[in-house]
């Protein structure tokens, strides 16, 4: 009995790096900042859609990063042993997702600060 504990317990510890970062799951990388002091319309405007793009890559990010999750809560308790997920993955998914969303947060203001910087460069005429 104290072996297969041992056992389930090695398999679970080495499982976890596959299940804190589920394969289907793509964290986004941040879009470069702009300085809105120096950038042109054109600039300002791919800039704008680069930080769109990355808000919506985000948030499809966090969603998925929840449903892989979810399913590996819901594969633990439907399994033959009934083994609950070992809580740290759920820790771990959770402190992916929150890192994510303060850089989004940051991505946001930078890209705030350049718009009201631009608009201080180019005064409307």
């Amino acid at each position: 009995m104290l072996n297969k504990t041992i056992l389930v317990a090695i398999l679970t510890l080495a499982a976890a790096p596959a299940f804190a970062d589920p394969s289907s799951c793509y964290e986004p990388y941040a879009p470069a900042t702009v300085d809105g002091k120096t950038a042109t319309e054109s600039q300002m405007k791919h800039a704008m859609s680069d930080v769109n793009d990355f808000i919506k890559a985000s948030d499809d990010y966090q969603n998925c990063m929840n449903s892989e999750f979810i399913a590996m809560q819901k594969k633990a308790k439907e399994s033959k042993d009934k083994t609950p997920l070992d809580p740290s993955i759920g820790q771990h998914v959770q402190a992916k997702i929150d890192e994510n969303q303060k850089l989004k947060e940051r991505v946001g203001a930078e890209f705030n600060a350049a718009v009201v910087a631009y608009k201080a460069a180019h005064p409307a005429k």
